[in-house]
């Protein structure tokens, strides 16, 4: 059974933080977790993703969050380790379009048959602030 670990700086912001915001700034914030993401893991990347794993994200701040804002506020870094995939063109000479093009590729896919998710906030000081992500392959 194969353990990815690794640990972002800061605490990845909550959906409140993300609603009412442009679809420029949200891309933004998407590009800007994936950076995160892949400058704090993608030597732990493995050749192929996991078929299917289990996801367990701390997210350690001075305050504890609901738990939609908590799990809603995840989707962005959920999203950067997913696996880029090439949709189906409806229409030929159409642009190919990609799914999650900014994922780095730990897990094939975030639905329920790839990918258990779990979301936890801790409460901590403010200099202890971070995000540790686990990814656990699942074997069948």
């Amino acid at each position: 059974m194969n353990t990815i670990t690794f640990t972002l700086p800061k605490p990845f912001p909550l959906l409140n933080h993300s609603i009412g915001q442009s679809r420029f700034a949200l891309t933004g914030m998407r590009r800007k977790m994936a950076r995160a993401v892949a400058c704090a893991a993608l030597h732990l990347r493995h050749p192929e993703p996991f078929q299917k794993a289990r996801v367990v994200i701390e997210r350690y701040s001075a305050g504890t969050p609901d738990k939609d804002g908590l799990y809603g506020g995840a989707k962005f870094l959920v999203d950067a380790m997913t696996t880029p995939r090439l949709l189906n063109v409806r229409t030929p000479g159409a642009r190919q379009r990609v799914k999650n093009k900014r994922g780095l590729g730990f897990v094939v896919d975030d639905g329920p048959a790839h990918m258990q998710l779990e979301v936890r906030a801790v409460k901590c000081r403010l200099c202890e602030q971070r995000t540790v992500v686990t990814i656990t392959e699942v074997v069948a």
